[in-house]
């Protein structure tokens, strides 16, 4: 007898979904992997070798230190935005119910980008004045934006979600589309000026509190009050 097909386009025979990785198993596995991503950011920065020079002399000693403030820089931005983004994330699954085998793959996908994070990063701090490792950067954050956002669609459409509120699901939108025009801005920008574009992502950190700010200003008609717990399904990063 032919197996019957999931609603996610999977072929599944009876019972086959009690034997796919729960949501604590993705969450569990996915905070394993942002941790080491983040652990791995730390090894682009590189202590200068000590010399008979430098050992005793604190201007060149400084001197090799601020060569290194590119890479340290990317650190701090890189940091920052995998921080967020696993918040992002953990806000996506917070009320995620059940599972599918396609919610899992999703996953995948965001770890995907967040894996990447730290060859693009150290790929951003050894060209610092390259608009090609600029925009490869740019890149892995829409990548890793639009996955997050992605296996929250696939949650909704699936029907695994306990509960959802528009006024967060419209707020995720507002922040994933910042988010969209920071690092496009910056992108557009390296076109003309590289060490200018960088300052673009200043509005990575703006983006989600200027939404946030829209969003109690223009509330959503029937929207949960303030009494109810309410999770923004956001898959861009930036301060709740």
């Amino acid at each position: 007898m032919a197996p019957d097909p999931t609603p996610d386009g999977g072929d599944t025979t009876p019972g086959e979904e009690d034997e796919l990785p729960g949501v604590d198993r993705l969450l569990t596995l996915s905070d394993g992997v942002v941790a080491i991503a983040l652990t791995l950011l730390v090894l682009q920065l590189k202590v200068p070798v000590a010399t008979a020079a430098n050992l005793k002399s604190t201007v060149l000693l400084q001197k090799q230190l601020s060569a290194e403030a590119p890479q340290f820089t990317s650190y701090l931005i890189s940091f920052y935005v995998i921080g967020q983004f696993w918040l992002a994330h953990h806000r996506v699954f917070r009320d995620i119910g059940g599972h599918r085998e396609g919610l899992a793959w999703w996953n995948f996908a965001f770890l995907l980008s967040i894996t990447l994070m730290p060859f693009t990063a150290n790929l951003l701090g050894e060209f610092p004045d390259n608009r090609l490792a600029i925009d490869i950067f740019a890149v892995n954050l829409l990548l890793a934006s639009l996955t997050t956002q992605a296996t929250y669609i696939f949650a909704r459409h699936r029907g695994l979600l306990s509960k959802e509120d528009p006024a967060a699901r419209r707020l995720g939108v507002i922040r994933t589309a910042g988010l969209f025009v920071a690092v496009t801005l910056s992108v557009v920008v390296a076109e003309y000026n590289v060490s200018l574009a960088k300052y673009c992502w200043l509005l990575i950190a703006v983006a989600p509190l200027a939404a946030s700010g829209w969003a109690r200003l223009h509330p959503v008609t029937g929207a949960p009050g303030p009494d109810r717990r309410t999770t923004p399904p956001l898959a861009s990063p930036g301060p709740t």
